[in-house]
């Protein structure tokens, strides 16, 4: 029954996420600002559930700020400078990371054949979404600071999934979602223009923000309860999904190319989540 849940929470996760753009946005508050109230409001509230109780608070609060907060600003930063599909792209080389991640601590258990199928999936996403590299400086910084991003969420997957093992979920959303909050804020002060009216906190309660508050929730309990490889096939899964309702609406001309990309991306994503492991549940014994 738990790895049904399991499952059933992974394509929740991924629907939301591939479908998020018919989600009308917020408006009112600046998106850093806006991000560090929710994930205020989750911890808050989870905290109250959990009567206070919090272990483990720095150690867990760093690896969810590497998991969630660090890359939202880093790719806010980015905006300008490294086009959607390029991020998109990138972020596609997460599972790529996460394998080898695992592998360097857990050799013996036949992890490293989970890097061909991530591989596979990320030169099937490059077929459809070709990377693009930028000729300024900063361009090429903010490039690098992608980069940079998707190695910390690869490696805070793995930290995440090992210091959540035997913590309830409202203590795990309470470290996780208050350490972004105070994250997210200060980030927004120092870069953005502050907003505190009504009209603009109302904007915290919007449909965007509850879809983004229940993908909050959903993803802290799958990175306790998922193992990081399969977890992180979500890079994968989203895009696919997201390629598939565009070309159900747009209905473009297919190219041996575009079908070739899909293939392997939906072959690598796929492989990255049915194939079996050895003693799987014991599989990251540094926990």
């Amino acid at each position: 029954m738990i790895r049904r849940a399991v499952w059933i929470a992974f394509a929740a996760v991924c629907v939301l996420s591939a479908t998020s753009w018919v989600v009308p946005s917020a408006e009112g508050l600046p998106s850093l600002e806006l991000q560090g109230l929710r994930y205020g409001l989750i911890g808050v509230v989870a905290l109250l559930f959990g009567r206070g109780r919090i272990r483990l608070g720095l150690p867990g609060a760093a690896a969810g700020v590497g998991f969630f907060g660090v890359p939202m600003v880093v790719v806010e930063w980015a905006r300008v400078g490294v086009a959607e599909t390029s991020r998109i792209a990138l972020f596609a080389m997460v599972p790529v990371v996460v394998v080898m991640a695992v592998a360097a601590g857990d050799e013996e258990r036949g992890v490293r054949r989970f890097l061909v199928p991530a591989l596979v999936g990320l030169g099937g996403l490059l077929l459809l979404l070709p990377l693009g590299f930028s000729g300024t400086l900063r361009g090429r910084l903010m490039q690098s600071a992608v980069c940079l991003a998707v190695v910390l969420v690869g490696l805070s997957s793995v930290w995440l999934y090992r210091l959540l093992q035997g913590m309830a979920l409202e203590e795990a959303l309470a470290v996780v979602c208050l350490g972004n909050a105070g994250f997210l804020l200060v980030c927004s002060a120092i870069w953005e223009q502050f907003v505190w009216s009504w009209s603009g906190l109302v904007s915290v309660v919007s449909l965007s923000s509850l879809v983004d508050i229940a993908e909050v929730v959903l993803l802290v309990w799958l990175l306790r309860e998922m193992i990081p490889v399969r977890f992180a096939a979500r890079y994968l899964v989203i895009p696919l999904l997201t390629l598939l309702e565009s070309y159900t609406l747009i209905r473009p001309e297919l190219s041996v190319r575009m079908v070739s990309g899909v293939v392997l991306l939906a072959v690598g994503a796929g492989t990255l989540l049915v194939l079996k492991i050895g003693e799987e549940e014991t599989m990251l014994s540094l926990r």
